[in-house]
């Protein structure tokens, strides 16, 4: 009898000892395997390429599928350093007689791998405010990730943006139109870490006096002339 226990007492010993190392091991992939959340902050520029024109209903002045173009120049998160940008709101501003503006907007956007590897898409929410008839503008707000292609596929970010923006041309260009510095910056959350750049396919950044080359006719913001519509 007492063999007996002394061999079932070993028995339980050696599979709790072989039991002890794999679940210490689980615990640790599983803190391995936990997403980690980094901040980041980027600029660029930002041109307007399409002003529908506004359905005007008193001072409240509305428009539908205003369209956006530009790029990041720098970031910190490497994954968007020279992404292009492209967007598309709707926006509702107030307007007073000497056309001083300010409302909100809505809309999408995507941020786009210059070398294919991937696409941010989000949305955002801003708030407008400055002047039509002198084309100072600024404009500020939040957006957020929806979903991603590539190397953005298993990324969830979220943040802060910002535009200022006045008539001038499109760098490279003779288009006049809404231009100006954009920051957008946040944080994001990585469940894999993504290759950044295949071997033999350096990232090529936007540079001044490329050719524009827009996805719609251009039909650029102008200068509201005196006297109400």
């Amino acid at each position: 009898m007492k063999r007996k226990l002394i061999l079932i007492s070993l028995v339980l010993s050696l599979i709790l000892t072989l039991m002890t190392p794999a679940t210490a091991l689980a615990k640790s992939d599983k803190w391995n395997n936990r997403p980690t959340t980094t901040n980041f902050s980027g600029s660029g520029l930002i041109y307007v390429t399409y002003m529908p024109d506004p359905i005007i209903k008193g001072k409240t002045w509305r428009y539908q599928g205003e369209i956006a173009e530009g790029f990041l120049a720098q970031c910190d998160w490497d994954l968007l350093a020279g992404t292009i940008f492209w967007s598309e709101h709707d926006s509702v501003v107030k307007v007073d007689e000497q056309y001083n503006a300010k409302g909100t907007m809505k809309g999408t956007f995507s941020l786009t791998r210059p070398d294919g590897s991937g696409t941010l898409n989000g949305s955002f929410t801003g708030k407008i405010q400055g002047n039509l008839y002198t084309g100072d503008i600024m404009d500020s707000g939040t957006w957020k990730s929806t979903g991603g292609t590539g190397v953005f596929e298993n990324v969830k970010a979220s943040g802060a943006w910002s535009a200022d923006l006045h008539y001038d041309a499109i760098p490279g260009t003779e288009i006049y139109t809404l231009v100006g510095p954009v920051t957008w910056g946040g944080k994001y959350v990585s469940y894999t870490p993504p290759e950044i750049i295949k071997p033999g396919k350096p990232i090529k950044p936007w540079k001044p006096g490329l050719p524009f080359k827009p996805g719609k006719p251009i039909k650029p913001w102008q200068p509201f002339k005196p006297g109400r519509p």
